[in-house]
């Protein structure tokens, strides 16, 4: 690697401000945030979701671990360890630009229950997190626009067609 590329990566670690990330995901302003929603938004916004193992576990042990909330001392020591483990924010994509693996690492994390479908409350759960990634504004109204057979879910056929059109 060149080191305009590795400038360019270590620039990229400093555009992420931990603050911002962390009152945007403190809905409550409370000063603590669920540590559901900052695995969810995390993996969301990382770079490469399926090929970074070390980031990829670490949240993944995040996610079983119990703790309900983190403060934003917890928060900040944890997107450093993020960081540190290669972490990297992604930057919109454009319709074009999206491939068919984002879409299937999109859809197994709104997936919760693992059903093979998003429901109503998977999708509002995840309401952030669609409109980070795919600039989803109503999720609500977008689940009923795309919600083709109208029975309150989304497939993945559904899902897919939703983000990449028709």
């Amino acid at each position: 690697t060149s080191t305009k590329h590795q400038i360019s990566n270590m620039k990229l670690v400093k555009e992420v401000n931990v603050e911002d990330l962390f009152n945007e995901l403190d809905t409550e302003e409370d000063g603590a945030v669920y540590l559901s929603t900052v695995v969810m938004t995390l993996k969301a916004l990382n770079q490469d979701i399926e090929a970074n193992l070390q980031v990829k576990a670490l949240l993944d042990d995040l996610d079983t671990n119990g703790s309900d909330t983190v403060n934003i001392q917890e928060f900040k020591e944890l997107m450093k360890e993020l960081e540190e483990a290669g972490w990297r924010k992604q930057k919109p994509k454009k319709t074009k630009d999206i491939t068919e693996m984002d879409i299937k690492a999109i859809f197994r994390l709104v997936d919760v229950d693992k059903s093979g479908n998003i429901s109503r409350t998977e999708a509002r759960m995840a309401g952030k997190l669609l409109m980070k990634r795919f600039a989803i504004k109503d999720v609500p109204k977008w689940m009923k626009d795309v919600d083709t057979d109208t029975d309150g879910r989304l497939s993945y056929k559904e899902f897919k067609s939703a983000i990449l059109g028709p």
